[in-house]
């Protein structure tokens, strides 16, 4: 038998959650200009990223309060189009959500009521967009090929680019530096995983410096002034792990040997991480499935119980795609794919509690958004 992660089955983006909110006031209004439906003050996105060469990515509004009706695809209500194909990550910055479709190879401008107001398309011969950061009025945006884009928010003009590396992936922006995934590259069908994370000058985008970490990088995400590095490994000998690197004691890197397949920033200062392992037979069937749930604390780099209190069955083996944890309420959002149907989304309190499940009605729901 053969034994490997689940979420290896495939290419497609698996996402480390970063939760946002909207605003730090919190008597600030939403930006809802052009709406053409009305939105409750507490609402959620749900991206979903569709299927491998098909226009069906779309983003989801859900109510957590239950004071407006789930929309399928707000995208598409709002605007009178669909968003493109493979919708890969999204962010909200200042009054505006920012999509990257990496598929249709461009970043829409939308407001907090997803009503478009301006786009980026890259050009034609350019690495797909992977994913997106954001600060001070500029995004950053990882390409395959080797390029992060640098674009002005308020012109959605490219007004800066980095080249180097293969692939780049996860990409977290810290004191003025940008800390990138070089994840792999593919030499005629031979893909060689690289061991390296950029440090870019966010203001020249010229690099700083090359700090090695486990093989594949692929998600990379701040919390606490420290960089999360989560490494997918090589599918075979090398494990995925959880680096951290220590931007204060000159990117010294610490190397925790925590299996995961998630990973969430939680409640407490704590990681929320789920980790799968899959048995296949000779012919890649499968035979058995299961995921285990912990707490990790940043601090011992221990491993504690799980963050889910009463577990469905059907996620102890279910292909689990999304993990996302709402800042302001710290409930747990979870979303499952089997990468052909629409998903399912289930919402715990903030102690694991289940109190509601739904269909995601989207293939591969992948990340989500909390406006306030």
């Amino acid at each position: 038998m053969k034994l490997r992660n689940l979420f290896l089955n495939t290419l497609l983006v698996l996402s480390v959650c970063i939760p946002f909110t909207s605003c730090d006031n919190e008597n600030k209004l939403p930006n809802d200009d052009g709406t053409k439906i009305e939105l409750p003050g507490k609402r959620a996105y749900i991206l979903y990223e569709g299927s491998w060469g098909n226009n069906d990515a779309g983003i989801a509004f859900y109510a957590p309060n239950k004071d407006a009706d789930f929309q399928s695809d707000i995208f598409n209500l709002q605007n009178g189009k669909k968003i493109g194909s493979l919708a890969n990550d999204f962010i909200e910055h200042g009054d505006y959500i920012y999509v990257v479709v990496s598929g249709s190879k461009y970043i829409s401008k939308m407001n907090e009521a997803c009503v478009e107001a301006g786009i980026y398309k890259f050009p034609d011969g350019e690495g797909d967009p992977r994913r997106i950061t954001a600060e001070d009025g500029f995004l950053y945006v990882t390409q395959y090929g080797g390029q992060v884009s640098k674009i002005n928010t308020q012109t959605m003009e490219r007004v800066a680019v980095f080249n180097g590396g293969d692939n780049l992936e996860g990409i977290a922006e810290y004191n003025g530096k940008l800390y990138v995934a070089n994840t792999y590259k593919n030499d005629n069908g031979n893909f060689i995983y690289n061991k390296d994370v950029f440090v870019i000058n966010a203001q020249t985008m010229k690099l700083d410096e090359t700090i090695t970490v486990a093989s594949n990088p692929e998600r990379v995400f701040e919390m606490d002034g420290k960089i999360y590095v989560y490494s997918k490994g090589n599918y075979y000998d090398e494990p995925n792990t959880l680096q951290i690197i220590d931007p204060s004691r000159n990117n010294q890197v610490t190397n925790y040997e925590t299996p995961i397949s998630k990973i969430c920033e939680g409640k407490n200062d704590m990681l929320y991480i789920i980790n799968n392992v899959t048995v296949y037979d000779d012919d890649w069937n499968v035979v058995s499935s299961e995921n285990t749930f912990h707490t990790y604390n940043t601090g011992t780099g221990m491993l504690g119980e799980s963050f889910i209190k009463n577990l469905p069955e059907e996620l102890i083996s279910a292909n689990i795609y999304m993990l996302n944890v709402d800042d302001d309420t710290k409930e747990i959002y979870i979303g499952t794919t089997d990468y052909v149907n629409t998903g399912t989304i289930y919402r715990f309190d903030a102690n694991g509690n289940l109190k509601d499940s739904f269909d995601a009605e989207g293939i591969n729901p992948n990340n989500m958004i909390f406006v306030d």
